[in-house]
């Protein structure tokens, strides 16, 4: 009966909150040109070592002894519990599908959205090396360059009638991450005509924003007495540093892509119910796949002379 609690606490648990800002890297050093439309949709799977550690300790010690329980005696296993969930809220082990769009503004500048579950994010390219034609018009190929700004927003919403993590905790987060890619890539063929390899860095800043009012968590005061344990109100941010490396294939139209990027992240130190406080950090491994789409824009018809 045990293993079950804990297979289907797990399960509830990766489902619900596997969903992460899109931080997988599927763009080229060449930016859309002007009035090109990309689009596609991409797969990804987050796999992250501080979620792993933490949430087997923590979901372990929920299964074991508080499922189903009215009133619980706070202690070090609840302080494991809400360092588990607020971990796989930071950075969740899952999978994602991205949906995105491109347009190209000109001026070697292109801008893009991309949605993947709850989570949002918009960008904008600048192309500083290499041509910004399509192959229609040119014939160049060689290295491209390009340095980014992306600016994401998510909010977690969790299931009551599900999750009884949830029901223990009384846990909601948003946060805030701004992107800085730079990326280079090799042309297969003349302007990316048939795919490119590409490569490059990226640093990302997030602000975290969560609260914790647990209902039912009581601790005993100095003079015996059971007083319901303190909410928890807190705002956070750090730095994430990934590298990745990514291609794509294909001809004019359509292009399979693969990418796998790689983030290391300091946490820091994140407040906990009972005055704990939880220090986390880890490394992120990001593999993906998927399609493109590319609409070039259609040639000005000269008129012709009379």
């Amino acid at each position: 009966m045990k293993t079950k609690t804990y297979l289907f606490l797990s399960c509830v648990v990766l489902g619900i909150l596997s969903c992460s800002p899109p931080r997988s890297i599927i763009n080229s050093g060449k930016v859309a040109t002007k009035n090109q439309v990309r689009f596609g949709n991409n797969y990804s799977l987050n796999i992250s070592s501080s979620p792993i550690t933490q949430s087997a300790k923590g979901i372990h010690n929920l299964a074991d002894n508080f499922s189903g329980k009215d009133s619980i005696q706070f202690t070090d296993q609840v302080s494991h519990i809400n360092s588990a969930v607020l971990a796989y809220c930071l950075d969740p082990i899952g999978t994602n599908t991205d949906l995105y769009l491109r347009y190209g503004l000109g001026h070697r500048m292109d801008i893009g959205y991309r949605t993947s579950g709850s989570s949002h994010a918009v960008d904008m390219m600048y192309q500083f090396l290499g041509s910004n034609e399509n192959y229609k018009n040119s014939d160049k190929g060689g290295m491209y360059g390009s340095i980014g700004l992306q600016y994401g927003w998510e909010k977690y919403s969790f299931s009551n009638k599900f999750n009884r993590v949830q029901k223990l905790l009384d846990m909601n987060m948003s946060r805030r991450d701004v992107s800085v890619p730079l990326i280079f890539s090799k042309s297969f063929g003349p302007e990316e005509r048939s795919g490119c390899f590409s490569f490059g860095l990226v640093y990302s800043h997030s602000f975290v924003t969560y609260n914790i009012k647990a209902k039912n968590i009581y601790i005993q005061n100095n003079n015996d007495v059971k007083e319901l344990v303190a909410p928890v109100n807190a705002k956070m941010d750090y730095g994430s540093y990934g590298t990745f490396i990514n291609m794509k294939v294909g001809r004019r139209f359509i292009f399979f892509n693969a990418s796998l990027a790689a983030y290391y992240q300091n946490y820091g130190n994140y407040p906990l119910l009972g005055g704990g406080m939880a220090s986390l950090e880890g490394i992120s491994i990001i593999p993906s796949y998927g399609v493109q789409f590319n609409i070039l824009p259609r040639k000005r018809k000269i008129p012709k002379e009379l």
